[in-house]
């Protein structure tokens, strides 16, 4: 009997701003394979040490101070490899919280948004098959969507570079909708391209 190789390729995920691992635990409950994650925070990268200890921390856990190229080479991947890469960025810049303590949020001036720029650049070191980025609702309010239109234009000109074909849609999510007991909407970016 003869199987398909999709039922046979591993669904690999690189996680970045990996948190406790919540996105990656609801991934890996959808069938995915975390294999290797980035976090900063050190009581986060110690709840994923004890709670999953398969899953790879990166070394160093900040993102901007290690190399894209340097991921790849600590997950054991080649670029075109990797089935996800998964995000949930800081959410402050787009939060709404920026608006009530200070009557706008900084969005992409805010130097936390920089995890956006490392993002783009991971996509385009990874080339993963799928992309999924999570955020705050108000990354993709009108006429403050700077951010959701920054990763747009980044996909662009990474399919132009690398002849790919990352075709980003957007959809807003609220957690209530899928039995958590909470109102919690999430903007998800979501994008795939043909194996490489």
């Amino acid at each position: 009997m003869m199987t398909s190789r999709r039922s046979t390729t591993r669904r690999t995920v690189l996680s970045l701003y990996t948190g406790a691992g919540g996105l990656d635990l609801g991934l890996e409950a959808a069938g995915f394979e975390p294999v290797f994650c980035v976090e900063i925070d050190e009581d986060a990268r110690q709840t994923i040490a004890v709670n999953r200890p398969r899953w790879q921390l990166a070394e160093p856990g900040d993102i901007h101070k290690i190399r894209a190229a340097d991921l790849l080479e600590q997950a054991k991947l080649n670029p075109g490899e990797l089935s996800l890469l998964s995000a949930g960025p800081p959410c402050q810049p787009f939060s709404k919280s920026g608006y009530w303590c200070s009557g706008d949020a900084q969005r992409l001036n805010d130097p936390r948004a920089e995890t956006i720029f490392a993002y783009l650049a991971v996509v385009e070191a990874t080339l993963p098959r799928a992309l999924i980025l999570e955020n705050v609702r108000g990354i993709a309010f009108s006429g403050k969507n700077e951010g959701l239109l920054f990763i747009q234009q980044g996909l662009e000109a990474i399919n132009r570079r690398k002849q790919t074909n990352y075709s980003p849609r957007f959809v807003t999510l609220n957690a209530a909708d899928y039995g958590v007991p909470q109102t919690r909407e999430r903007v998800f970016v979501v994008a795939s391209t043909p194996s490489i």
